[in-house]
């Protein structure tokens, strides 16, 4: 029975950067342009074959100004076939390593633009991740902490209270860029199961035995293990004055790093779970696993694995899938988070789903609180407009426009008191061996997701980008 005292909350509704009564500005232009043709058909002593010409492309306009084709807007859709067309076309769908050329140390050897990263080793001990290209320094810890469905309510408020002062803290300037938090199912070797039937010297022979040795040989195999990992991104243009009060350069910048890596585990200890800081090899061990997961079992010493070993051998992207090494994935965005109000484990169906290979990410962006105020009035603004235009036209509120407005006000008001705002995304990427097993594993997540009240959509021309945002702990976003 759920508890009337239990804390809960109701997302807003996704922004829809509407300009005119709900319509984007793309929306709104292939509208205008149909219009003209057609004005012009009638109005313009032109040939029939003409007139039929401009009537045509009108209605195509129409029809993508508000089609929609695999969960897209069609505009949307043919920008990104068009991309992937030209990308396939150009031999950048797939990536293969240069094992023969020479390897820099350190340096990340990742597909695309990702190719700059470098990890580095603070004074500290724990690694950093160093991106020259956006200007940042990330640091990626792993988090540990006893199930929160086995705690009793007021701990689970308490840490859920604790959680939210963490993300509030994001928001307080804009020295950190991105935040992120993941958690993954990874293969577990299973040795220590093994290892316990050897210690105790186990009879396969024997009834008991025989039992054990059978199970073992079955779920050995499709073991899995949970991991999170929670990793920020600081804005080095935005510390440039401490960079320089610590001697400048990479130095003063990881000095800055860690200053703030302490910060984030006294916030992470008062939510009542455990963080350990990555090490560079830890670092390079997550990255290449994220791509190869069998590197659980052929790996022997993680912590020595150097950033130039982390990049995955042979990558292949097609419209709606991408092979890494020794796995196959998917990777889908949500649209759309529950509706009504949800309590803090909405997501359990979805992560606690057992036998499947699954990363769920977690992006958050702060805005510094003059730019969501200035967002917040603008959007005050649309809606105040679009309603004085809908009045004008005759056209009627409907209960979806009123709900808008509700969490618009909502916005301003929380803004107003002194509350954070950030903008987040939730991926999730879904991986199997086979094409087989990782449809019938997609379908699996995706009665899951419904479950835990999610909309997904399977990312498509975005395989790539999608799967480096989500899989990798670096905080990307898409």
């Amino acid at each position: 029975m759920t508890n009337p005292d239990m804390l809960s909350t109701r997302f807003p509704r996704p922004e829809q950067h509407a300009v005119l009564l709900g319509l984007r500005p793309v929306q709104v232009a292939l509208l205008l342009t149909a219009i003209g043709l057609v004005t012009l058909s009638f109005l313009t002593q032109m040939s029939a074959v003409v007139k039929f010409g401009g009537l045509l492309t009108a209605s195509a306009c129409v029809a993508v100004a508000f089609g929609r084709a695999e969960e897209l807007p069609v505009y949307r859709w043919l920008v990104l076939r068009a991309i992937h067309v030209w990308r396939s076309l150009r031999g950048q769908q797939s990536y293969r390593a240069r094992v023969l050329e020479p390897r820099q140390h350190g340096r990340l050897q990742l597909p695309g633009e990702r190719g700059t990263l470098r990890v580095l080793t603070a004074a500290s001990g724990f690694g950093v991740v160093h991106d020259p290209r956006r200007r940042r320094l990330i640091a990626v810890a792993r988090i540990e902490g006893p199930a929160h469905l086995l705690q009793n309510a007021d701990e689970q408020d308490r840490r859920v209270a604790a959680y939210g002062q963490l993300i509030a803290g994001l928001c307080q300037g804009n020295r950190i860029a991105r935040a992120q938090i993941l958690e993954r199912t990874l293969p577990d070797p299973a040795d220590e199961l093994g290892q316990w039937a050897k210690t105790r010297k186990l009879d396969p022979h024997t009834p008991a035995g025989a039992i054990y040795t059978d199970l073992l040989a079955q779920a050995a195999p499709t073991a899995a293990r949970h991991e999170t990992l929670f990793s920020f991104a600081v804005n080095l243009d935005a510390v440039s004055r401490e960079v320089r009060k610590h001697g400048g350069g990479l130095t003063g910048a990881t000095a800055v790093l860690e200053s703030e890596a302490r910060a984030f585990q006294t916030s992470l200890a008062a939510a009542g779970v455990a963080g350990a800081w990555l090490g560079a090899g830890d670092i390079a061990f997550s990255l290449r696993t994220a791509f190869d997961p069998v590197a659980t079992r052929t790996v022997p010493n993680p912590q020595a694995l150097d950033a130039v070993d982390a990049a995955p051998l042979a990558v292949d992207a097609t419209w709606d899938r991408l092979r890494t090494d020794s796995s196959l994935h998917r990777v889908y965005v949500i649209t759309e988070w529950p509706r009504i109000r949800a309590t803090p484990s909405f997501l359990s169906p979805l992560l606690l789903k057992p036998g499947i290979r699954r990363t769920f990410t977690l992006v958050l962006q702060p805005i510094p609180m003059a730019k969501a105020l200035r967002d917040a009035r603008r959007h005050q603004v649309e809606r105040v407009s679009d309603r004085a235009t809908r009045s004008r036209i005759g056209q009627l509120e409907t209960e979806q426009d009123r709900q808008l407005d509700a969490d618009v006000a909502q916005r301003e008001r929380d803004l107003a008191a002194g509350h954070g705002d950030v903008r987040w995304l939730g991926l999730l990427v879904v991986s199997a061996d086979t094409e087989e097993a990782l449809d019938d594993a997609c379908m699996e997540i995706e009665i899951a997701a419904t479950q835990a009240l999610l909309d997904l959509r399977r990312l498509v021309g975005q395989q790539l980008e999608g799967f480096i945002a989500a899989a990798l702990p670096l905080g990307v976003g898409l």
